[in-house]
């Protein structure tokens, strides 16, 4: 009598079961990696979008800063008889706005222009559209991007002149070389990163005024939604395909100064290595747990049904294939506990990483970077605040003579004591080295000078830690929220404080004053 034909039960449960883990780990596999798909995209073209409408409102003010600038001019030239040399000097402090500054008659003849090296262009008379707009409508303009004689790409910014009895007698000029190194160029170059990522700018014509490839500049873009759309005076975001067929995730904004359009965007293609290590993780992660569930259905068959124990070793088989049974099986056993463990250890890690990075390790103040996040944060939001900025004193040779050791326990003692005395609202921070700071949230300069002051006679009252004597030399600079200051300009403005300080001796108070400037 012949075998039974039929089929197998551990072959239809283990058919079953292997269906089950390829299934869900496919489906949840798709799932995970469609989800992180839209999350990334969803991430650039709203970092895209933000940094978009952050650059044309940075645009709008430097525009204005600039427009200021010349109506200031203007101004000057109006009142009183403005020189070539008056002209020269306050082009050299406002050299960083501007390539090239003028004052012309009502006829558009230059009077006087800064630089001059190449030729002298006093007495010739100006051309271009720009210029006659400015005459005619004797009012300050920011005027369209155009080519000049010289085969630059131009931008005017001009001003009128009046005299004292009201008579118009001109305009005062800014130019900026598009295609050169200016003010616009650096804002608008900060996001051209490895990765692909660039801005560029467009006029109301759809003509390119900035663009990392510097041949471009000047060219008309054709067919382009996304520049139609900003220049029309909208913002937002898309994922758009150019004419050479590459995909990029797109944020743009209008800027209302000049009419611009502005165009941030990273190419779809940064995706494709997050993609690959999150399917590797994925997998990596899965493997364990398809062997948990084999296992779990070998250990649930083994009671259901003695045919099951057929299954039981057949998985035994399949395993000892790759690895012995007895050794594996306590490994995927005990894999299932460390999966749960690992979570917990990874969330902890984290929260670990995430305080390495805010936090300094040896004092417990804030880093550098939270106080850069913080003091950018603050400007942002116009908040006024007080900036001390401390040094240690000969803290070089407290370490010569006395060791690292013993520098640390004074690093982390000036530490323990600006959290003494700081308030709730003030962030305590370590700048790098022997360099600490606080910077106290809508604080006048007398607060900060008391706060100051307090710390610095508790540290001079010593001894330290080890018996060592202690003193700190201290800078202050008060920001208010009339002010436009970046957070460069600030720490410099400490920064000089700090270094009257100890200059004059050390171990006292220096504040920040305008004239320093």
């Amino acid at each position: 009598m012949g075998k039974r034909k039929g089929f197998k039960l551990r072959n239809i449960l283990g058919l079953l079961v292997i269906s089950s883990i390829v299934l869900t780990a496919v489906v949840g596999g798709y799932l995970a990696v469609t989800a992180n798909v839209k999350s990334l995209k969803d991430n650039y073209l709203e970092s895209n979008y933000q940094y978009a409408k952050k650059l044309a409102s940075n645009t709008t003010g430097i525009l204005d800063i600039m427009q200021n600038n010349m109506n200031s001019v203007a101004r000057l030239a109006g009142e009183s008889i403005f020189s070539q040399r008056d002209l020269d000097i306050w082009f050299k402090a406002n050299e960083q706005y501007f390539n090239s500054v003028f004052i012309a008659d009502s006829r558009r003849q230059i009077k006087s222009v800064t630089p001059d090296k190449e030729y002298s262009l006093v007495g010739s008379r100006l051309t271009s559209e720009a210029s006659a707009q400015a005459v005619e409508t004797r009012a300050s303009i920011i005027s369209e991007p155009y080519v000049a004689t010289t085969g630059r790409l131009i931008l005017l910014i001009s001003s009128p002149i009046y005299d004292a009895q009201g008579n118009y007698k001109g305009f005062a000029g800014g130019t900026i070389y598009l295609q050169e190194d200016n003010v616009l160029s650096r804002l608008l170059s900060e996001h051209f990163y490895g990765n692909g990522s660039y801005v560029y700018v467009t006029d109301n014509h759809s003509r390119l005024i900035f663009h990392p490839d510097c041949r471009r500049i000047n060219r008309t873009i054709i067919g382009n939604d996304v520049v139609q759309q900003a220049i029309s005076g909208k913002s937002g975001s898309a994922e758009i395909t150019n004419t050479q067929g590459t995909s990029f995730f797109v944020g743009y904004a209008y800027e209302p100064r000049g009419g611009w359009g502005i165009v941030s965007q990273t190419p779809v293609s940064v995706l494709d290595e997050p993609l690959k290590k999150l399917v590797w993780s994925m997998l990596l992660q899965a493997l364990p747990i398809c062997f948990a569930i084999l296992f779990v259905v070998w250990r649930v068959s083994r009671y259901i049904s003695t045919p099951l124990y057929e299954l039981a070793k057949f998985s035994e088989d399949a395993v000892v294939s790759k690895k012995s049974v007895s050794p594996v099986m306590p490994k995927i056993s005990s894999l299932i506990y460390e999966m749960r463990q690992l979570h917990h250890s990874i969330g902890n890690h984290l929260n670990h990483l995430n305080d390495e990075i805010h936090i300094d390790g040896l004092t417990g103040l804030a880093n550098r970077k939270t106080f850069d996040l913080t003091l950018q944060e603050w400007l942002d939001e116009r908040q006024p605040f007080a900036l001390i900025l401390i040094d240690i004193d000969f803290f070089k040779r407290i370490n010569d003579m006395y060791g690292h050791a013993v520098g640390d326990e004074v690093l982390k003692y000036l530490a323990s004591e600006m959290r003494l005395f700081a308030g709730l609202e003030d962030l305590c921070f370590r700048y790098g080295g022997e360099e600490f700071g606080v910077v106290m949230k809508h604080a006048s300069l007398q607060k900060a000078v008391e706060l100051a002051d307090t710390l610095r006679q508790e540290m001079a009252k010593g001894p330290g830690p080890n018996g060592v004597e202690v003193t700190i030399s201290i800078g202050i600079a008060i920001y208010n929220e009339t002010e436009l200051l970046t957070s460069k300009e600030i720490v410099e403005r400490v920064d000089v404080a700090l270094y009257r300080s100890k200059l004059e001796g050390r171990n006292r108070i220096t504040v920040f004053t305008p004239e320093e400037i």
